[in-house]
């Protein structure tokens, strides 16, 4: 029975505010059911985690098995050191919890995985830097955002993954045409983190923990938009680190 049971993942959420119906207007905790729909068939049972005080992180952490920090509003300047040239919005509840929940699944030793946002998160909770804007005329992988966000959606540009990496591994190539749904980017990775992954042009889109006991994948793109066939062995590969992780501590193999 016990080879049915699936592993939790906690995966954040956004906050938005919503001023429909209340006064003054209330948030959500928002995502696309594209990242749950891609870690159920990889075989885990997501669990969204939305609000929460970052002291609470170890009692999160206790039920689940996995963390994805997912992709939503830019991490405030300051938590790098920063002053504010060009980030958008950015909101501290969502920037607290996910700081926490890293730093936690550091110490665990827990799986993660960062997509986007995810992968800024996870270098300033480590204590890397950020560009805070990337996109210009002069970089083809990374162009001025068009006005349509499905045109946004459309484009694709060349990661060129490290030939002994993890990541390069896990797909069995040495380059990936992703998505480019940001304009931030790491400027200073955090010391504890590798680089595996950079556009032709240099700028980094995936990382690794440089710890072999802690199993962090991290990338610029966004692999639960594209095609699942294509990005499976991502979260299989996840997937399979979280069970790992849950029978190394002595758990049932998930709910």
């Amino acid at each position: 029975m016990g080879t049915t049971l699936r592993p939790v993942v906690a995966v954040t959420t956004t906050t938005r505010i919503d001023n429909r119906y209340t006064d003054p207007p209330c948030d959500l905790h928002t995502l696309m059911d594209t990242y749950t729909l891609a870690l159920d068939q990889a075989g885990a049972a997501p669990m969204l985690v939305g609000r929460m005080r970052p002291e609470d992180a170890s009692l999160i952490m206790d039920r689940v098995d996995g963390l994805v920090v997912s992709g939503g509003r830019d991490v405030a300047p300051v938590l790098y050191g920063q002053d504010n040239t060009a980030s958008m919005e950015s909101h501290p509840g969502d920037d607290g919890r996910d700081i926490a929940l890293i730093l936690e699944a550091r110490r665990r030793k827990m799986p993660v995985l960062g997509i986007c946002r995810g992968i800024q998160a996870v270098n300033v909770a480590l204590g890397g830097e950020l560009h805070q804007h990337v996109l210009s005329d002069s970089d083809a992988e990374h162009p001025p955002a068009p006005e349509d966000t499905m045109d946004l959606g459309l484009h694709r540009h060349t990661v060129e993954l490290a030939a002994d990496c993890r990541l390069a591994a896990i797909y069995g190539a040495a380059e990936r045409k992703v998505n480019s749904i940001h304009h931030q980017a790491i400027s200073r990775p955090a010391a504890g983190l590798t680089v595996t992954g950079r556009t032709p042009s240099g700028s980094i889109e995936a990382v690794e923990s440089a710890d072999p006991d802690w199993p962090l994948l991290a990338v610029q793109w966004h692999p639960e938009m594209l095609d699942f066939e294509e990005e499976s062995a991502l979260f299989t590969a996840f997937v399979d680190d979280v069970r790992h992780y849950r029978a190394g501590r002595g758990g049932a193999d998930g709910i």
